[in-house]
């Protein structure tokens, strides 16, 4: 069973994590929405408090071990989202499992590995791995997500939040994201839909973006100023506010 942060009450929402990731980094989330929402944030399987299930190496064997704790718990339908990778996961996870989610969150996101704005290849960063190390490799990575890089007043606890993933998980994941590609099945997604991200991320260009918001029947983009890959934890206020505001309106 998947190690997951859980903290309200009311109907469920669950936010997936991303790439070196941990559920605990969406605690800023947690205490502003936990008044309205049953909130529920799972480790995927080989990061922070997962490390110990095995690790896999498609985007739907992901979604599998998502939706197989939410099964374990009882949970039939919920609000969804997901950061980066896990905007991925969620992806999937809607696909496969359109009766289920209500909404959907795409955060920080792409319907394709193929990432022509990224900071860098994921070859590059696998190489990287394998030269530097995966502390190393952690710290350099969690630095591009923050407009302020390490000097972010949030880096520090990003980090702690993700700390445990496994290099066989990030290998692994890298594949994943790398053979990821729904681009032809997002006219399938009927359920309302968020496209949000900071207007500074290095991970996920704004064409992508533009492109999911489009090509979904019920999306809307909304774009925050003054954060990139992680501005849930860099202007959280905004962005906590947008999240209810599209949980909450009909």
């Amino acid at each position: 069973m998947l190690n997951y942060n859980r903290f309200g009450s009311g109907p469920t929402f669950v936010m997936q994590h991303g790439f070196l990731g941990g559920g605990g980094y969406f605690a800023p989330q947690m205490a502003a929405l936990g008044h309205a929402f049953d909130l529920i944030a799972p480790d995927l399987p080989g990061y922070a408090g997962s490390h110990a299930e095995p690790a896999v190496d498609t985007i739907k064997a992901l979604s599998v071990a998502q939706i197989a704790l939410l099964d374990q718990l009882g949970i039939d339908e919920f609000n969804l989202l997901g950061h980066s990778l896990g905007g991925m996961v969620a992806l999937q996870t809607a696909l496969d499992h359109p009766d289920r989610v209500k909404k959907l969150v795409l955060y920080a996101t792409n319907s394709s590995g193929n990432l022509p704005g990224r900071f860098e290849t994921f070859d590059e960063t696998v190489r990287r791995v394998a030269a530097d190390g995966m502390e190393a490799t952690t710290k350099r990575i969690t630095a591009t997500w923050f407009a302020e890089g390490t000097a972010a007043p949030m880096y520090p606890f990003c980090l702690q939040a993700g700390a445990g993933a496994t290099l066989d998980a990030v290998n692994r994941t890298l594949t994943a994201l790398k053979h990821f590609n729904v681009d032809e099945r997002l006219g399938e997604l009927k359920m309302p839909v968020l496209v949000i991200s900071g207007d500074a991320d290095r991970s996920y260009a704004l064409e992508g973006l533009v492109r999911l918001t489009k090509a979904i029947p019920k999306a809307q983009l909304c774009l925050l100023p003054g954060g990139a890959h992680c501005i849930h934890l860099e202007q959280s206020g905004m962005f906590n506010m947008a999240l209810e505001r599209f949980l909450i309106e009909s």
